[in-house]
């Protein structure tokens, strides 16, 4: 079964290290899971929000746990790839109760997402010089926390 001469035992292959790309062993791993608004698991939304990482030394997981402490969670940037996803799941398409219930969202957190979405695509327009609409003192698409400004994780509106 097995070509080697080795015991036949699988080989282990856990992946690389996210800062500096070193190969994983046994002895060197180290995981964390860290908040992160831009990751949805693709089948189990209890896993949404966070981001798994893996690093070959406590140094290279500090740095990288810093990395991301710094960048901000946005809540509609979370709720957006629950849409996303359950749009993808059905592509005959869902009407607002149907999404509610397929992203675990409620009507006021899928037009908030609707509108933060409509304004990430404007500043991006404007970035481009493609419209000439005036966007005032509106958050930018990286650092909007959303309309109570509170960008902790654990928030549910």
């Amino acid at each position: 079964m097995y070509d080697s001469d080795e015991s036949g035992a699988a080989e282990f292959d856990s992946g690389f290290c996210d800062l500096c790309g070193a190969p994983l062993s046994p002895t060197s791993q180290m995981f964390s899971l860290v908040p992160d608004s831009s990751v949805i698991h693709p089948d189990d939304p209890d896993q949404d929000g966070q981001r798994l990482l893996a690093a070959c030394t406590p140094e290279h997981l500090g740095e990288l746990r810093e990395r991301h402490r710094q960048r901000p969670y946005v809540k509609e940037e979370l709720w957006a790839g629950k849409i996303d996803r359950a749009l993808r799941a059905h592509p005959e398409g869902l009407d607002e109760e149907q999404l509610a219930e397929a992203t675990g969202l409620n009507f006021i957190q899928i037009e908030h997402t609707l509108s933060w979405e409509s304004e990430r695509f404007l500043r991006r327009q404007a970035s481009l010089g493609d419209v000439d609409t005036p966007l005032g003192d509106l958050e930018g698409p990286e650092g909007d926390a959303g309309a109570d400004g509170d960008d902790s994780p654990g928030d549910s509106d």
